[in-house]
């Protein structure tokens, strides 16, 4: 019996002596560790990293819609839009559609593959398979439409392929302006139109 408590009391003994010398071994361990780590590894990314995702913040399905002074509605739509690294009242934007409600009563809508926003310049610049269509039976295919954003006008910088009640046909440039009278809207058509005439395109107005 004495022998067993004997035994004990040494095992106690080299416990005492062991454990917090392997505690200190431990601690040194990751002292040492932490003065590996340089200050530069504090941040999860270089400032080229910050740069980019600065960058390319981004806003998804934004709207911005207003009204003419007149009543017209106006609202433009974007799957994605993002600042504009060259302009900071500026955003770039990814498939836009616009809509145009006139309060006469027709309706005008605009789509492009992207566009360029600039808010306090009132201004609106779609490009890529720009596509408008009216409720009055016109669609018009371009490459570029310039834009108001607060009012209703617009202007194709170039060439346009149209068809409509006439039928098909080509243009230099389309215009869209509100009439003299402000109640309505116009789509004007300049610079070379050249028109092939469809007879089907009045077959439902005959009696």
């Amino acid at each position: 019996m004495a022998w067993r408590e004997d035994r004990y009391s040494r095992v106690i003994a080299w416990l005492k002596v062991i454990l917090p010398l392997a505690a200190l071994g431990l601690l040194s361990t990751l002292f040492l560790l932490a003065r590996t780590v340089g200050p530069s590894a504090e941040l999860p990314f270089a400032d080229t990293d910050l740069q980019e995702r600065i960058r390319n913040q981004q806003i998804t399905n934004p709207t911005f819609a207003g009204a003419t002074a007149t009543g017209d509605l106006i609202a433009f739509t974007a799957e994605v839009a993002r600042p504009d690294p060259e302009g900071r009242s500026r955003l770039n934007a990814d498939v836009v559609d616009a809509q145009i409600d006139l309060k006469a009563g027709a309706r005008i809508t605009f789509r492009a593959d992207s566009g360029s926003f600039d808010d306090p310049a009132d201004r609106a610049e779609l490009a890529g398979n720009v596509v408008i269509t009216s409720s009055e039976g016109y669609r018009i295919e371009t490459e570029e439409l310039i834009s108001a954003l607060r009012s209703i006008e617009a202007e194709t910088p170039g060439t346009v392929r149209a068809e409509g009640p006439p039928g098909r046909f080509t243009a230099g440039k389309m215009v869209l302006t509100t009439a003299t009278s402000g109640s309505d809207a116009q789509l004007v058509f300049t610079d070379g139109v050249k028109l092939v005439y469809d007879p089907r395109g009045n077959e439902d107005d005959r009696p």
